[in-house]
C-alpha cells in the first residue's frame, strides 16, 4: 500500500512539474490549435520528412493538433476549421484551394511556408510569391553543408536557437521581392563555397496575417537538427500568437 501511495504522489508531482513547464513556455492550456500541413510534389520525400517527422513533432505538443494531407482539392474544406496553414509542397494547387487560402489570409489567419513552398512554383498565382512569400527562389546550390546565422536574436522565432549552426541542405538563393511589402530576415544562410548569403528564415509584412518563410528542409540533415526543430515550433507558436 505504501508503494502505491508513493507512485500516486510521484504522479502528482510529475503532473505539477509538467504543468509548470507548460506555463513557462508562454503557451496557454486549453483547446488545441488545429494545424493543416500540405505536402506533396517532386524532389523531396514529403511523407518521411514532413508527415512522419515535422507533423508528428508538432503534434506531440499538447496545444497543437496537426493534420497532414497531399490532396490539394481538400484544402478548402480543411481550412474551415484550421487555425494555422503550413505549406511545404511544390505540387499544383487546385484553383478553389488557392481562393480558399487567399480568403484564409484575408481573415487574418496565419501561414508558414517551408522549403519547396517558398519557390516560384505557380506562375498562374503571382499573388502568392508577391504578397505571401515576399519573393522566392528560382535556384539553389547543390546539396552540401552551409552556415546558418541568426541575425535577429530578439525575435521569438529565434529564441533558444544557436547563434550559428551548420547542416547539409539545399541553400536556396532566395530573392526578396523589391516591390512587395518587405520581409524581416531572422536567419541567413551563408554559402561555404561562395560566401554569399541569403534569407533562410523570415517573416513577411502583411496588414492582417502572420506569415513565416523557412527555406531549409531538404532531408534528414535539417529535419533532425535541433535548431531546425526549435525554429519550427517557435514559428508555429509565433504565427498563432502563443
Amino acid at each position: 500500500m505504501r508503494n502505491t501511495y508513493l507512485v500516486i504522489f510521484a504522479g502528482i508531482i510529475l503532473t505539477m512539474f509538467s504543468s509548470e513547464l507548460f506555463a513557462q513556455s508562454g503557451v496557454k492550456s486549453g483547446k488545441p490549435k488545429k494545424v493543416l500541413m500540405v505536402g506533396g510534389g517532386s524532389s523531396h520525400d514529403y511523407q518521411r520528412w514532413y508527415k512522419n517527422e515535422d507533423a508528428k513533432f508538432l503534434d506531440s505538443y499538447d496545444h497543437l493538433e496537426v493534420q497532414y494531407t497531399e490532396n490539394t482539392d481538400s484544402i478548402a474544406q480543411y481550412l474551415k476549421s484550421t487555425d494555422l496553414l503550413i505549406l511545404v509542397n511544390n505540387q499544383e494547387i487546385a484553383a478553389a484551394s488557392k481562393v480558399a487560402i487567399e480568403n484564409f489570409i484575408k481573415k487574418g489567419k496565419p501561414m508558414i511556408m517551408m522549403h519547396a513552398a517558398v519557390w516560384y512554383n505557380w506562375n498562374d498565382w503571382p499573388k502568392y510569391n508577391h504578397e505571401y512569400v515576399g519573393g522566392g527562389s528560382k535556384s539553389h546550390e547543390k546539396v552540401q553543408e552551409f552556415k546558418n546565422l541568426v541575425v535577429n536574436t530578439g525575435h521569438s522565432i529565434t529564441k533558444n536557437v544557436s547563434p550559428q549552426f551548420n547542416f547539409q541542405d539545399e541553400l536556396y538563393r532566395h530573392e526578396p521581392d523589391a516591390t512587395g511589402k518587405g520581409i524581416d530576415v531572422l536567419v541567413i544562410g551563408e554559402s561555404l563555397e561562395t560566401g554569399k548569403v541569403y534569407p533562410a528564415v523570415f517573416t513577411v509584412y502583411h496588414p492582417k496575417s502572420r506569415l513565416v518563410g523557412i527555406t531549409q528542409g531538404h532531408d534528414e540533415h535539417s529535419h533532425l537538427n535541433k535548431d531546425y526543430k526549435t525554429i519550427l515550433i517557435n514559428s508555429v507558436n509565433w504565427a498563432l500568437k502563443l
